[in-house]
């Protein structure tokens, strides 16, 4: 990945670990806790706000579908998917986004109906996780 993508990545990994300082298990509301931290932390340092259209736009959605699950009393499984089908609905929004940053601010006519990418990978990464919890 690009480096503001490795750094983005990595300052929502510090928050969310930052947040559960003291936790001694890990559970479903650990996990919402973790990826609304997570959220701030790319916040933060990318300086971006929701609707920019980057990766904050899929994993703030993710985050909050995970709040809401967590606080409905689900499972940490359920809490996850809640946060991939968040995510999914935060990338598919940044298709009718106009683009602020980098390339895609560069070449915004053609970004006009494409997902963003950086949404996109925050998608994966909340993916990813799901497969580390469900297997």
């Amino acid at each position: 990945v690009p480096s503001t993508m490795g750094t983005l990545m990595s300052s929502g990994g510090m928050e969310g670990g930052k947040a559960l300082k003291g936790k001694t298990e890990f559970g479903a509301e650990e996990l919402s806790v973790y990826l609304t931290a997570f959220a701030a932390g790319i916040k933060k340092r990318g300086k971006c706000e929701l609707g920019d259209r980057t990766i904050l736009d899929s994993v703030d959605a993710g985050a909050k579908s995970a709040a809401e699950a967590a606080a409905a009393g689900k499972t940490m499984e359920e809490v996850i998917e809640a946060a991939c089908q968040g995510a999914a609905a935060g990338v598919e929004a940044t298709k009718d986004m106009v683009p602020k940053f980098g390339k895609a601010a560069v070449f915004a006519a053609k970004a006009a109906g494409v997902a963003d990418q950086g949404a996109v990978a925050g998608m994966y990464m909340i993916q990813g996780l799901k497969r580390g919890i469900c297997g």
